[in-house]
């Protein structure tokens, strides 16, 4: 039988070793410490469930949970956030940006576990109920790579939703960067149609070697792009 996949998203060696610790016997963990980091685990290596600390440096937990959750390869991943804060301070904000539940940092490792179950078990009955779609479209990128030089580039989204989209890229776009992304209409090939504007919000760290996964962040909802899912 295969082992569930745990992804600790922890900035502290301390803490995300203990976690590993504790819950290595029953799942095979996963460790990032930052919100890129995670991002990059969570489409790479197909985690079944994360943890994720509350108090994140640079991305914050609730914006890393809108990735999370724009993003159809990985949107269905229980996420359980913990901190130090009460459960019953927290919970609400939680659940508010997504996460399934809240657990204090002085956690029982049972209760934890029967949390992740909990969750695991939400996650199946979530996927079994959602339909299966593509969201990939080809589409024409422009902007300015990390050298400042212009680019223009025929890709494919990996992934598309009306928030934004994913995409890897041979080029390298640092994270604030404005592009435009166009879609070739297929009866005009000099026309272009549902042209928007996009930031990057995150990118591979500085050591991938090859190819770049992006996450774009459209400027204004694209609901014309969501309508082709």
């Amino acid at each position: 039988m295969n082992r569930k996949k745990l992804l600790v998203v922890e900035e502290k060696p301390q803490f995300e070793d203990l976690i590993a610790q504790a819950f290595s016997p029953e799942f095979d963990v996963i460790t990032a410490r930052s919100g890129n980091e995670a991002i990059r685990k969570a489409v790479l290596d197909h985690p079944n469930c994360l943890m994720l600390d509350v108090a994140m440096p640079q991305m914050s937990s609730f914006m890393l949970c809108e990735i999370l959750k724009s993003i159809s390869q990985t949107k269905r991943i229980p996420i359980l956030l913990m901190g130090a804060k009460p459960r019953e301070a927290v919970l609400a904000m939680a659940k508010e940006i997504g996460a399934l539940d809240y657990i204090e940092r002085a956690f029982s490792v049972d209760k934890v576990s029967d949390s992740i179950r909990r969750a695991l078990d939400a996650a199946t009955r979530e996927r079994r109920r959602a339909p299966r779609v593509t969201m990939k479209i080809p589409i024409v990128i422009r902007g300015k790579d990390s050298l400042s030089h212009k680019f223009e580039i025929y890709a494919e989204t990996r992934d598309v939703s009306r928030h934004g989209a994913l995409m890897q890229l041979p080029v390298r776009i640092p994270i604030g960067e404005e592009v435009e992304l166009c879609q070739s209409d297929s009866g005009a090939s000099t026309r272009m149609v549902l042209r928007t504007l996009a930031r990057v919000v995150w990118n591979d760290d500085d050591e991938v070697i090859g190819p770049n996964c992006h996450g774009l962040e459209f400027i204004e909802p694209a609901t014309a792009w969501a309508s082709r899912q």
